[in-house]
């Protein structure tokens, strides 16, 4: 037995590398000799068994991708207030922990903050004195990462060692971390080393237990490889090993979900219900259908004063397939055949839409392509898309401007209905996939929504637009055109993913976007309430962080930081060929914090545009303007602060989130990408710029009333493509 784990884990480290990167040999162990007993973990560092995450003690070799599986026994978790633990049976059936797993440390003693490489020092975890080391088995290198005491807690004796790398350390990689002896805790003495780690440097005999001699051959090569990168083993403190998930379980999933949808709902959608058409009194001659036949069962037409930036808007739902045990049940999850989600053969399930038009769009001459539109947490397509008159709106304000036609729905499990299911995991972690998978599900809603609103509604004469100098109504929205996309918050982070499983978009502006939902929460100030929620239930600081930790496996299924790619530079097969994407940030965001931003934009491999605000690190930057490349972030500055370094609490917002989306310079950088030539032009800023120099440095006032709403932005001729 020892000997055939012993194989696996040979072959899945030469499997793990880049191609041409030469894998670290791996020394076969020929004992016969019985592992030892699994269910006791001993400690590798500190004094338990998870006093570090992730570690290969919790994972064992298998037949995988990756040549590994997760083996988390739920004894050794946290329980909660009234003494549950976690279900890992969700977690075990993966491959592997997160590329994006935050490595999760519980000192023996306080820590010095000082000797740390946080996101202040982004150099200092690759110098040679660094306290914290990570290095990629496969090809030997370093790893950059962020080290960070959590400072969501006073509380010394358990306060958390938080490791995160950079960028995502890729898919079935085993990655190698160490701790050194510049370690050093508040009295300037290293930590001091745990009994198992201290046998293996001195090359004691085989560990009696079965978690430490399943992992044993590449323990000992964990220290030849620290070694090559100028970490000798007496510099150490504790050195271990992980296996991140392969790709079949990190996007997978969402791909065999995206095949099976577009399977059955076709080029046509499927049903489609109008329930509510209100009309501008002073467009109901642009709409002669509407009058002159039947309206759709069930619709109410109502003709009235909208909103400024409204012309039509339609209510309704439309039918999607359903890959959930329950359908649409607050605690259902992913219906799972061994490692993919299938599509329940005898259910679909009906989703709520809005669509909206602005005056300009039916008063152009020529049908524009549909919009897709991404709401913000916690909120709905309504409370976007239904605003009364008089109330400042900035969706429909650019919609107006661009002569757009816009439609959305809900996003499936962060929406405002959504709250309750939320809510009631922070009380049991164990249950994330009730969260995480209706997410990753509802990305896939929208090909089922954007089809059935093509196929169905823009053929159909009763919205037929009669634009002034037309003789014959045309099309509300052609559907022969590339199907735009453009979201704010969870709309620009969810909104990546979208993009990436949709194939008929062609270009998507994806606003305030970042990656790594475990990062994310803590330094966002929309998760403050969440987190006292899981104080409530999870009070110790330390289980807290590594139950985020653990719960980033769930995310990942949806997580935009591994869909960022997809979306762009290597899109899935049959997507839009002449696919654009434009990840426009804000500085200081308490939203949507750079520092994942970043991490997102590395997913992504592409390019900041510049002269960036700050250089971020393995960031390349491109100055040329105006950009003309398939794939850009760029950043703009509302001059309203930054936050400090550190994963603390954000519970007030700067508006610095709100306040770009109004700047009509940026407002005419989207519409020119997204309904122009394609280029990213940022100097639309210049005239009213701080300094009238790049980077865009606007002070914007966010507008409370309609009133104080900036005037529509002139835009660049649309191209439509």
């Amino acid at each position: 037995m020892f000997r055939l784990m012993a194989a696996l884990v040979g072959i899945s480290l030469l499997a793990c590398g880049n191609a041409g990167d030469p894998p670290i040999a791996i020394a076969d162990v020929v004992t016969d000799v019985d592992p030892g007993p699994t269910s006791e973990c001993p400690p590798i560092f500190g004094d338990q068994c998870l006093s570090v995450w992730p570690w290969f003690g919790l994972q064992k070799p298998a037949a995988t991708k990756s040549g590994a599986s997760n083996d988390l026994m739920a004894k050794w978790l946290p329980q909660n207030n009234v003494g549950k633990a976690m279900d890992v049976s969700a977690f075990n059936r993966r491959d592997g922990v997160s590329p994006v797993t935050p490595i999760v440390i519980l000192p023996p003693h306080t820590v010095d903050p000082k000797v740390l490489a946080d996101e202040t020092k982004p150099e200092g975890s690759l110098a040679s004195g660094s306290a914290t080391v990570m290095v990629d088995a496969a090809t030997g290198k370093r790893i950059r990462h962020v080290a960070e005491l959590d400072q969501n807690t006073g509380d010394d004796k358990r306060r958390a060692l938080l490791l995160r790398s950079y960028a995502p350390l890729g898919y079935g990689r085993v990655i190698i971390v160490g701790l050194t002896k510049n370690l050093l805790g508040k009295d300037g003495q290293p930590m001091p080393i745990a009994p198992a780690f201290a046998e293996l440097v001195l090359n004691a005999k085989a560990p009696a237990n079965g978690r430490l001699n399943r992992g044993l051959a590449q323990w000992k090569q964990d220290l030849s490889a620290l070694a090559k990168v100028g970490v000798a083993k007496d510099q150490l403190v504790a050195a271990w090993h992980f296996t991140t998930a392969s790709a079949d379980w990190v996007t997978g999933p969402a791909i065999d979900l995206r095949n099976q949808v577009l399977a059955q709902v076709g080029a046509s959608g499927l049903g489609l219900k109008i329930q509510k058409i209100e009309v501008d009194p002073a467009f109901v001659a642009a709409l002669p259908g509407l009058n002159s036949q039947t309206l759709p069962s069930g619709a109410t037409l109502i003709v009235a004063p909208i909103h400024q930036d409204m012309a039509l808007r339609i209510q309704g739902e439309f039918e999607t397939p359903l890959a959930m045990t329950k359908g649409q049940d607050a605690d259902s999850t992913l219906n799972w055949q061994g490692d993919q989600p299938k599509v329940l053969a005898d259910k679909t399930g009906w989703r709520p839409f809005v669509l909206i038009a602005g005056p300009k769009a039916l008063q152009a001459a020529v049908a524009p392509p549909l919009t897709l539109y991404g709401h913000g947490f916690l909120r709905t397509i309504c409370l976007d898309f239904c605003v009364v008159p008089k109330s400042p709106d900035a969706a429909s304000h650019f919609f107006h401007a661009a002569g757009a036609v816009a439609v959305g729905t809900e996003w499936w499990g962060l929406s405002q209905p959504d709250l309750t299911v939320a809510t009631a995991i922070t009380s049991d972690l164990g249950r994330a996939p009730e969260l995480t998978d209706k997410l990753m599900h509802g990305a896939v809603f929208h090909i089922a929504l954007s089809r059935a609103i093509q196929a169905k509604l823009s053929d159909d004469p009763r919205f037929g637009v009669l634009a002034p100098g037309n003789k014959s109504p045309r099309p509300l929205t052609d559907g022969k055109i590339g199907l735009r996309y453009t979201g704010n918050s969870l709309g620009g982070i969810m909104g990546t993913t979208l993009v990436a499983l949709h194939p008929d978009i062609a270009r998507a502006v994806v606003n305030v976007a970042s990656g790594g939902w475990s990062t994310m929460m803590n330094r966002s100030s929309n998760f403050s309430l969440f987190l006292a929620l899981v104080t409530a239930y999870y009070p110790d600081p330390y289980d807290q962080q590594l139950l985020f930790a653990l719960m980033q496996t769930h995310w990942d299924l949806n997580d935009p930081v591994h869909f960022a790619g997809l979306a762009g530079l290597s899109p899935l097969p049959g997507s839009h060929p002449d696919r654009k994407v434009l990840w426009p940030i804000s500085w200081g965001d308490s939203q949507v914090p750079n520092l994942c931003s970043a991490t997102l934009l590395r997913g992504a491999g592409a390019p900041l545009l510049g002269p960036p605000i700050a250089q971020w690190p393995d960031v390349k930057t491109d100055l040329t303007q105006p950009f003309d490349g398939p794939v850009a972030m760029v950043q703009w500055d509302s001059l309203r602060g930054e936050h400090p370094p550190g994963n603390g609490p954000r519970e007030t917002d700067n508006g610095s989130h709100y306040a770009t989306r109004w700047m009509p310079e940026y407002q005419q950088m989207m519409g020119r990408f997204l309904y122009g030539d394609g280029k990213v032009e940022q100097r639309y800023c210049l005239a009213r710029d701080t300094d009238k120099a790049l980077p865009c440095t606007l002070l914007q006032e966010i507008p409370q009333t309609a009133a104080a709403m900036p005037p529509l932005p002139d835009l660049p001729p649309t191209e439509w493509k």
